[in-house]
């Protein structure tokens, strides 16, 4: 079980190593949760923690199940890297590549969309949100219950959605395409990519789950490295079983950058 976070001491291993990146989710992580996802935001503390975090040598990276303009414009820094959709686009040295096989996806989720626009209707406060090649269902607005049930129920219905893979989330469903990519393979592409000795990982939400494997298997290829989980009142328990440490909430996530910037050299 992983151990609450209360002092960097323990992480100051990892953050001797050179070089050091920082992987970390956005929502729930960096950017509180919040009703309707459009309206979510990094707020400004967290983004210039970051800002200093890289400005100092760190390499930044943020991997996020948002497209690669939504993630670029929650986080407003350019000079950081980003695996979005998740894994599927990335951002590296201010250019966008994607996976392959990607162009086959980037359109032909709208039929599912069209499918499961009923959804507002019998389930109130069901939100649509397309990502492009991805397709989330949000139903943390939803009125009564049942309404997860009432969302697989339609994607089990729609011929389009058969194509992709389900993926759930914090009061989410999401369409994926049946690609190898994840946000532990971006996990893994990214510190190859950056040439990472020390890496310190942060998520909240069941699709980190497999940052934090990836990381135990660059660990036991010689990584150092620390995986963090944001947790809170609704968040996954197996989050946190897979984690190193715990933090509270984006509030936790301040601090323990604040402690970072401090504790470099």
């Amino acid at each position: 079980m992983a151990r609450a976070l209360t002092s960097i001491e323990p992480l100051l291993p990892v953050i001797r190593r050179r070089p050091l990146g920082l992987l970390s989710d956005i929502d729930g992580t960096l950017s509180p949760i919040v009703a309707r996802p459009e309206d979510a935001a990094v707020p400004d503390a967290i983004r210039e923690a970051l800002r200093r975090l890289a400005a100092r040598g760190v390499k930044v990276a943020l991997i996020t199940g948002r497209s690669l303009d939504t993630a670029r414009r929650m986080v407003g820094l350019d000079d950081v890297a980003y695996a979005a959709d998740p894994g599927l686009t990335v951002w590296l040295a201010r250019r966008r590549e994607a996976a392959a096989g990607m162009g086959e996806y980037e359109a032909p989720d709208r039929p599912a969309e069209g499918d499961l626009q009923g959804l507002s209707q019998t389930v109130p406060g069901v939100q649509l949100e397309n990502k492009g090649a991805l397709l989330a269902v949000h139903y943390r607005r939803a009125e009564g219950p049942g309404a997860r049930e009432a969302i697989l129920e339609a994607l089990g219905r729609s011929q389009a959605a058969q194509r992709f893979r389900v993926q759930e989330g914090r009061m989410m469903v999401e369409l994926r395409p049946p690609l190898r990519a994840d946000k532990g393979t971006a996990m893994e592409m990214l510190i190859a990519h950056l040439g990472l000795q020390g890496a310190i990982c942060l998520g909240d939400d069941i699709t980190d789950i497999d940052m934090f494997a990836a990381l135990r298997q660059q660990r036991a290829e010689g990584l150092a490295g620390a995986a963090v989980a944001v947790v809170s009142k609704e968040a996954a328990p197996e989050v946190e079983q897979a984690a190193d440490y715990t933090v509270e909430g984006p509030e936790g996530v301040e601090w323990l950058l604040t402690e970072m910037v401090r504790a470099l050299p």
